[in-house]
């Protein structure tokens, strides 16, 4: 289904420490999603397979089902008052990182001692070293990446409209994708949906 909202929101697979995820949705306010008793999935978009493997499908679609049965949506697999779409991408970008070698070319000890002076003239402060040579070299890493994007949307069965969407963005960190990590983040990503969990 091609997209018409501007609005993404992103659903996590993987969570790089170093680089969160962000989460966020939007919805139509003038509408009382209370009045919704049903929800299904529509089919799942073949491209998604190309960016995500099969577990990970299976975890995504368990935890978003988990999600809306826990605010009192009853599935259904046909003709159901909301339906569910959700969309991948992945783009691989690059960053770039320097670190500085400071013994690099050294032959001998590298101690600095560092001075500072103080005086009717103002504050000046002087370096002095061992060894050669005095400027440190530096080293440039390049680091590819890729970047997730997860869209899930929310539509009116009878108006066939977009109702919610939600989207997740963020770096993909290599290696497996555990289900704990997909239904915490399923979670965070409903939190901006209007109908919260029902309690037990």
């Amino acid at each position: 289904m091609k997209k018409t909202i501007s609005i993404l929101i992103i659903l996590a697979f993987v969570i790089s420490s170093c680089n969160p995820w962000k989460f966020s949705g939007k919805y139509n306010k003038s509408i009382d999603f209370e009045k919704y008793k049903t929800f299904g999935l529509l089919n799942w978009n073949k491209e998604n397979d190309k960016e995500i493997r099969p577990e990970t499908k299976k975890y995504i679609l368990m935890s978003i089902k988990d999600e809306m049965e826990k605010r009192g949506y009853v599935y259904k697999q046909n003709n159901a008052d909301l339906q569910i779409s959700i969309y991948v991408l992945v783009n691989q970008e690059t960053s770039y990182s320097a670190y500085v070698d400071h013994y690099a070319g050294y032959s001998g000890y590298g101690g600095v001692a560092v001075g500072v002076g103080v005086g009717t003239g103002g504050t000046t402060v002087g370096a002095v070293g061992y060894g050669m040579p005095t400027l440190y070299p530096y080293t440039t890493v390049k680091h590819d990446y890729n970047v997730g994007s997860v869209i899930v949307d929310l539509l009116d069965h009878t108006k066939k409209q977009i109702v919610w969407q939600g989207l997740a963005q963020g770096r993909i960190a290599q290696g497996g994708v555990s289900e704990a990590n997909i239904k915490r983040d399923v979670s965070r990503l409903f939190q901006s949906f209007p109908v919260k969990k029902k309690k037990k």
